[in-house]
């Protein structure tokens, strides 16, 4: 899902939001849709029963009419949110609707936004081409699409002992499977399941060449609970089982 330059956003509001400890995310469907620029903390929350996490130097675009629903902070977030009307729709073209930004040069158009804004004399073309030029510096250069993609891939390859799907990850994105699948794949070249198990197969390739960790533990420290299945995700990678490996790395050695 992207936000779309044509029809272009209708700015609104922007300002600054400092929680409280132990202040939530409102819990509201908003009529509006909201830009979140994250400048300190973690904010938290859920869009339509999914969880969205930010963090400094995050960015986000909450869809109007979407339920936004609070939940516990345990670091009170600071950002500046931008309040437009804007429309959105599945494509190439366009913002996407979360990634990373350059803070030294979007914060300080945030902050003359919000200072626009207060000043009563600031006529509407004013605040509306702030927005753009905000709109603009997250997509310039497809840099917000290329963090996506490499979020992703750094997520893959951290957390790859853990039981992944394609379904975690796109709520934990906060994007459709289509599309982060399609990003992706566009980014590098594969998708994100055969590089989890390219980083798995790896990992675990490592690990019997250098170690004498069982093949079956070997197996579980790469993310497979099913023995059977890590063997022939093996086999298929290398053409060669856990156990010729091993059986070849010990004549090897002698």
């Amino acid at each position: 899902m992207l936000l779309n330059h044509s029809p272009a956003p209708e700015f609104f509001i922007c300002n600054k939001k400092v929680f409280l400890q132990g202040e939530e995310h409102i819990t509201r469907i908003s009529e509006r849709s909201v830009l979140i620029l994250m400048i300190s903390g973690t904010l938290r929350f859920l869009e339509n029963g999914s969880e969205i996490s930010l963090e400094a130097g995050d960015y986000y675009i909450q869809r109007q009419q979407l339920l936004q629903q609070g939940i516990p902070l345990s670091d009170p977030p600071v950002y500046y949110y931008v309040e437009f009307f804007g429309s959105f729709s599945d494509g190439d073209a366009g913002l996407d609707l979360r990634g990373r930004y350059d803070a030294a040069r979007v914060l300080r158009l945030a902050e003359q936004l919000c200072e626009a804004t207060k000043a009563k004399s600031c006529n509407p073309f004013t605040l509306s081409a702030y927005m753009y030029r905000i709109f603009g510096e997250l997509s310039g250069d497809n840099r917000s699409r290329n963090s996506t993609a490499t979020l992703v891939k750094s997520y893959l390859e951290s957390e790859y002992a853990s039981e992944i799907s394609m379904q975690q990850l796109a709520k934990k994105f906060g994007y459709t499977e289509d599309y982060l699948t399609r990003i992706f794949k566009k980014e590098f070249c594969i998708t994100p399941h055969r590089h989890l198990i390219n980083t798995r197969m790896e990992h675990a390739l490592w690990l019997l060449e250098n170690t004498d960790i069982p093949a079956e533990r070997v197996a579980s420290s790469v993310g497979y609970g099913d023995f059977s299945a890590f063997w022939r995700a093996f086999k298929a990678r290398y053409k060669l089982s856990p156990g010729e490996i091993r059986k070849k790395q010990i004549v090897s050695s002698i």
